[in-house]
């Protein structure tokens, strides 16, 4: 409404605010037509929606996706900011553990599992419950850990609000909260109606491939194909369990498999001097780096090389080894065993070696703790060393 007074012969108006009913000026008609825009509101909640999860420091994501196979894959993974995460992946019937850390990808799986994909007793040994270089068996977990780091999701959904690519959607209840499909080309993504507008669930387009980020090198990885998670920020004990527990999981590297090397005896081994209270097996090794496209860095080798010495069939000595060789490079190596043996019967001594590299040596070792432990790993800082 309007009010009027004359003043001495000079008409003063005010108008008021029809909305508020206080005074103030007018909106214009484009800006109210703006701010009710669904599509800008979607978009303004996608864009505060990535500012939230880009401020996280570490993500929980628990859902499913399709593997390089084509076949649906259940996973669970926890993660910080820059994608340093762990957790684990439904096989068939085997659950396998997953591990990154800095460009490390491993995997960690039972005897049954490796048994069933063919691999040797030996192989096995080597591979059963310690974290394996996952390149051989499992080379495409970066495709699916990389993308779900959250400072990549974020870009994403940052990418299609700033490029006005976001419809909205119909409202759901998800675990009793309310939250609205917003569809983008990428995926689709679950925003609580309720301010703070926050990221609960994530689902990949139809095709990843056919995103406009994804064909953009420069932009944010796109969705793993077939991705459907739920998302949820840890904070506070679950942030604090995650990192105990990814600590625990660092520590455990030290005996980390490269699958890619293997090793074999060189020439004739040979057990000098060797009598009836003593015995020295002396051994040289080669070892074997596979690189079918020829694209190997040579970057030394670190062997854990093992020597059982047995005395008529039974265990006398194990002598263990940890050697840097060069890439395709041969070492030699004497263990000496004593005991006791009747000089009035004959005895039958034998050498068996073993060996296995490691797929992250020390100094790397060393740097990855220093890094997750500083905040170099997206955690915004451990405040102690692993």
């Amino acid at each position: 409404m309007v009010t009027a007074a004359v003043i001495a012969g000079l008409l003063i108006w005010t108008p008021w605010n029809s909305a508020s009913g206080t005074p103030g000026d007018q909106a214009s008609p484009s800006t109210l037509a703006s701010s009710q825009d669904p599509a800008r509101i979607a978009e303004a909640s996608l864009r505060e929606a990535a500012e939230a999860l880009d401020s996280a420091q570490a993500v929980s994501y628990e859902g499913g996706f399709t593997d390089s196979d084509g076949k649906a894959a259940d996973f669970a993974l926890q993660t910080t900011h820059a994608g340093w995460s762990r957790g684990t992946l439904k096989s068939g019937t085997h659950t396998i553990r997953l591990l990154t850390a800095g460009e490390n990808r491993l995997m960690k799986a039972d005897k049954a599992y490796w048994k069933a994909q063919d691999y040797s007793d030996t192989t096995v040994s080597h591979f059963s419950g310690h974290w394996v270089d996952s390149a051989v068996e499992l080379p495409d977990i970066g495709d699916l850990t990389t993308p779900l780091a959250p400072a990549n999701l974020a870009a994403l959904m940052r990418d299609a609000a700033n490029r006005g690519h976001v419809t909205p959607g119909t409202e759901t209840t998800l675990d009793g909260t309310r939250a609205q499909r917003l569809y983008t080309p990428e995926g689709r993504y679950y925003i609580t109606v309720s301010a703070p507008h926050t990221l609960v669930r994530v689902e990949s387009a139809a095709s990843s491939s056919s995103s406009s980020s994804s064909s953009d090198s420069t932009g944010p990885l796109a969705l793993p194909d077939g991705t459907d998670a739920t998302v949820t920020e840890l904070t506070g004990a679950g942030r604090s369990g995650f990192t105990s527990a990814y600590k625990k999981d660092l520590g455990a590297l030290t005996s980390a498999v490269d699958p890619d090397i293997s090793f074999s005896t060189t020439g004739k081994p040979r057990f000098s001097p060797c009598g009836n209270f003593s015995c020295t097996a002396k051994f040289s090794l080669q070892n074997l780096v596979y690189d079918p496209l020829g694209t190997a860095s040579g970057d030394p080798v670190h062997a854990v090389i093992t020597i059982d010495v047995k005395l008529d069939g039974h265990k006398v000595k194990t002598c263990v080894f940890h050697r840097t060789m060069k890439a395709n490079g041969k070492v030699s190596l004497s263990c000496r065993a004593t005991y006791s043996a009747s000089r009035y019967s004959d005895h039958t001594v034998r050498g068996l070696p073993d060996a296995w590299a490691r797929a992250v040596s020390d100094s790397e070792l060393k740097k990855l703790k220093a890094d997750f432990a500083d905040g170099a790993a997206g955690t915004g800082g451990t405040g102690a060393s692993a």
